[in-house]
C-alpha cells in the first residue's frame, strides 16, 4: 500500500481510553432497552456535564479541542429522573396515529348544543397542546446531551403534543361543528407558562401542575363525552399525558431529595403565575359552559345546573390530587395546599 494511502490518526494518548468488549444483550421479547445501555462509560451520568463534550454521545472519547456548545442546562439535578430511560421506552411504545386509530367514520350526528360544546372544548385543548409542545421544545436545545435520556424523552413529548393538537383539530372539524371561541384569559395563562426561562420552574408548572390537572380534565371529558369516538380521542391523549406527569413527579422527587431549597423557588414560580391568572380573571367562560353542557347532557337550565355540580366536583378532585402529588414529591401539607390553591385560583370566580 502506498504511503499516501495510509490514514494518519491523531495522537489520542491524552484523550482517554474508549470502552471495548461491551455487549448488551436484548431482553427476550423486548429488544434492546435504553436502560440496558447504561453500561461502561455510557452509563456514567455526570452530576455536572463538562463544557467540551459537544454533541458526542455520553461514553465517547472526545477530542479536547471540541468547542463548547454553550448548553446552559448542565446539572443532573435540574433534569434527571431515575426512571427516565423507562419513560422514554414507554413514550415510543405509546405512539398512536390520529389519522387511523380514531374511527372517524363512526362519529354519530349530535344535537347542536352537544356538538358545539365538544368543538369549544377541543378549541381550548388545542391551545394547551401547543403550549405543552412549544415549552419542552424551547428547552431541549439547552440541555446538555450528556443527559441523553432526558432529551430523548422530551422529544417524545413534543411528538405526543403535536398528535394531540392534530386529533383535537380533526375532532372539531369532523362532525358538523368547527373551531370555536378563544378566550384572552386562557392565552394570558399560557403565555405566562411559555415565558418561563428557567427549566425547573417551567417543568414544575407544566409537568406537575399543568399536565397533572390536564390529565384529570381529560379523564373527566372521556367520562362525559357524548359518543365513543370523541371519548377515545380523550382517552388516548390522557394516556400520553400520564407519561409526562410521571416524568414531572419522578424528576422533582429526585431534585427535591437532593436539593430541598428548590421548593422555595417552585413556590415562588407558582405565586408569580397567579398574578397572570388574576389579571386574566380566571378560566374561560366558554369552556366552563361547554363542560357544564356535556356533563349535564345538554344546554337546558336544569341540565346546566346538573353539569355545574359535576364540574365543581371535578375541580375539588383536581385540588385534592394536586395536593397528594405535591406531598409525594417532598412538599409539606401546608405548602402543597398553598400551591394547589394558587394553581386553581382562576376558576373560583365561576364556581
Amino acid at each position: 500500500m502506498a504511503d499516501d494511502a495510509i490514514i494518519q490518526l491523531p495522537d489520542t494518548s491524552t484523550w482517554g481510553t474508549p470502552d471495548w468488549g461491551i455487549r448488551v444483550d436484548p431482553k427476550t421479547g423486548k429488544g434492546l432497552l435504553m436502560r440496558d445501555c447504561q453500561v461502561g462509560k455510557a452509563g456514567e451520568v455526570p452530576e455536572t456535564a463538562l463544557p467540551n463534550r459537544g454533541l458526542a454521545q455520553r461514553g465517547s472519547i472526545v477530542d479536547p479541542n471540541t468547542p463548547d456548545f454553550g448548553f446552559t442546562i448542565r446539572e443532573k439535578t435540574d433534569v434527571w429522573a431515575d426512571n427516565i430511560a423507562d419513560l422514554y421506552e414507554q413514550g415510543k411504545a405509546g405512539q398512536w396515529d390520529a389519522t387511523t386509530d380514531i374511527p372517524w367514520q363512526d362519529l354519530p350526528e349530535l344535537p347542536d348544543d352537544l356538538e358545539q360544546a365538544v368543538c369549544q372544548i377541543c378549541t381550548f385543548l388545542i391551545q394547551n397542546e401547543y403550549l405543552a409542545m412549544y415549552l419542552p421544545a424551547k428547552f431541549m436545545s439547552r440541555i446538555d446531551p450528556q443527559f441523553t435520556e432526558v432529551v430523548l424523552f422530551l422529544s417524545t413529548q413534543v411528538m405526543d403534543e403535536a398528535r394531540h393538537a392534530e386529533v383535537f383539530t380533526k375532532r372539531a372539524l369532523a362532525n358538523g361543528g368547527g373551531l370555536q371561541y378563544v378566550s384572552a384569559a386562557t392565552e394570558w395563562s399560557l403565555k405566562s407558562l411559555l415565558s418561563q426561562d428557567n427549566y425547573s420552574n417551567g417543568s414544575f408548572l407544566m409537568h406537575v401542575l399543568g399536565e397533572g390537572t390536564f390529565m384529570e380534565l381529560l379523564m373527566f371529558l372521556e367520562e362525559i363525552a357524548p359518543d365513543p369516538v370523541t371519548a377515545k380521542a380523550f382517552r388516548l391523549a390522557r394516556q400520553d399525558e400520564g407519561r409526562h406527569v410521571g416524568y414531572g413527579i419522578s424528576h422533582f422527587s429526585y431534585h427535591i431529595d437532593r436539593d430541598p431549597s428548590i421548593k422555595d423557588q417552585l413556590l415562588a414560580a407558582a405565586e408569580e403565575r397567579t398574578s397572570f391568572l388574576q389579571q386574566a380573571s380566571g378560566t374561560s367562560p366558554f369552556v366552563l359552559k361547554a363542560m357544564m353542557t356535556l356533563a349535564g347532557g345538554g344546554s337546558h337550565p336544569d341540565q346546566l345546573a346538573k353539569g355545574r355540580a359535576k364540574v365543581r366536583e371535578l375541580y375539588e378532585e383536581m385540588h385534592g390530587k394536586r395536593v397528594r402529588e405535591l406531598v409525594s414529591i417532598g412538599f409539606d401539607q401546608e405548602a402543597a395546599e398553598r400551591i394547589s390553591e394558587l394553581h386553581g385560583a382562576g376558576v373560583r370566580n365561576f364556581m
